[in-house]
């Protein structure tokens, strides 16, 4: 449609298929001519008139017709020849943009540079000095020998690790600082050969890359392709059988770790082991310090923290007494001693004989979280969890009065010895010690 169809153009005055029929003043008559900013008729009209920019960059006069030497069928000037693409409000495109000729550079410490660019060189790089090790055989040796040697103390360090998780005690002091060594060995002799065998084995190069498109050219994936040939070669890997031999046993030893976690999976789960301590009957109430707890050791409203002491039967038929002060035992066997004054303990149904003289012992493991429960209000005989302020009554039981713990503090039943020392009257607690959730377990 030519913008000469306006409502008073020689258009409208003959008449014709679009608009012969239509009043002048009526919408429909209005669509057909480009000065109208509804949809035009064709896509030129609709290029020229669709937003307030490209108006002002093609101008229309009020009838529809171009002002200036504006093309007539674009409502705009011409464009030049070359133009690519519609015309945008914008920048000019940076020398960096990605719509210039990317440049790959890459100097070689031989001198050698491999150049893929639309125009122009690279230039302004400075190469590195070789290495001893690309001219001088010994010194190749010598880098391959002490990187197949820190290869090896992977292997050791990896064979060392799942030894020690399925032969050692888990239960000994050594385990975990040894998983930890063995795991660092493993690991760091992996890392350290690599970055040995980059510094002293492959050649040193100095790389420069301008930003190109998502889409690389022909030219440079060509380079791309002769740099990882060259990079290949670079590694030795066909030249140094010692090191390629060390790599390949370190990376595949290196590889039982992944397995070793999926069989930890099959190691028998606790059971019932979580329900007992290690109270025995007649073991001593020793404390933090290894010395027994005699009857009157404790004043009245006084506490201590107290561990069992196990009977061990000598050679000569004497009995001795073996404390267990190791951190295992600390766990789960942690207990409090408390005395109250005369009268004060309101003990429970069938717990009547549990305390002697004033004193009784509760497990020191809240029930709540399994934090240590150790501040005794003597006025209010209340026990305070410091971890989440749960409060215990001690003469009705150690019952949980406030809190988050839900539960009662398990009591131990203890009795005197014939030298007048706390024992262990029945063994150990009558139901499980820590948070609520070892009775769901």
């Amino acid at each position: 449609m030519s913008a000469e169809k306006g409502p008073n153009g020689p258009a409208a005055a003959a008449g014709d298929d679009n608009g012969d029929d239509l009043t002048p003043d009526s919408p429909q008559r209005r669509m057909h001519y480009a000065g109208y900013q509804g949809e035009p008729a064709d896509k030129a009209d609709q290029d020229s008139m669709s937003s307030i920019f490209k108006r002002t960059k093609h101008p229309v006069d009020t009838s529809g017709r171009p002002k200036d030497d504006s093309d007539p069928r674009a409502g705009g000037p011409d464009v030049t020849a070359g133009h690519d693409g519609p015309e945008v409000l914008g920048t000019p495109p940076n020398p960096t943009d990605s719509s210039q000729t990317p440049e790959t550079t890459v100097v070689r410490s031989g001198g050698a540079t491999a150049t893929a660019q639309g125009a122009g060189g690279g230039g302004g790089v400075t190469p590195r000095a070789p290495h001893t090790a690309e001219y001088d055989r010994r010194a190749a040796r010598r880098a391959e020998r002490l990187i197949a040697f820190w290869f090896t103390i992977s292997i050791v360090g990896t064979v060392g690790f799942i030894i020690t998780n399925f032969v050692g005690d888990k239960h000994a002091q050594y385990y975990t600082p040894a998983m930890g060594s063995a795991l660092g060995l493993a690991v760091g002799g992996l890392g350290v050969g690599m970055i040995l065998w980059a510094k002293r084995l492959m050649p040193h190069e100095q790389a420069v890359q301008e930003r190109h498109e998502f889409t690389s050219p022909q030219e440079e994936i060509a380079v791309t392709e002769e740099e990882v040939a060259l990079g290949f070669a670079d590694t030795g890997l066909a030249r140094y059988p010692l090191l390629r031999r060390s790599l390949l046993a370190a990376g595949t030893i290196l590889g039982g770790l992944v397995v070793v976690p999926l069989l930890n999976l099959t190691n028998s789960k606790p059971g019932k082991k979580l329900d007992h301590t290690h109270w025995v009957k007649g073991a001593r109430l020793v404390n933090l310090q290894g010395r027994y707890v005699k009857l009157g050791d404790i004043a009245i409203g006084g506490i201590e923290t107290v561990l069992p002491a196990i009977p061990v039967k000598e050679a000569d038929g004497s009995l001795s007494y073996e404390p267990k002060l190791d951190l295992h035992s600390k766990a789960d066997s942690t207990t409090i001693l408390i005395r109250l004054e005369p009268g004060v303990n309101k003990p429970r149904q069938g717990r009547e004989n549990w305390a002697v003289d004033g004193h009784v012992a509760y497990s020191k493991i809240c029930t709540h979280a399994g934090c240590p429960v150790s501040l005794y209000e003597q006025q209010t005989h209340h026990l305070l969890c410091p971890c989440h302020q749960s409060v215990f009554d001690v003469p009705d039981g150690c019952r949980a009065i406030f809190g988050p713990a839900s539960r009662s503090l398990p009591q131990l039943a203890i009795a005197v010895d014939d030298e007048g020392y706390f024992i262990a009257r029945d063994g150990d607690y009558t139901e499980p010690v820590g948070a609520a959730f070892w009775e769901r377990s």
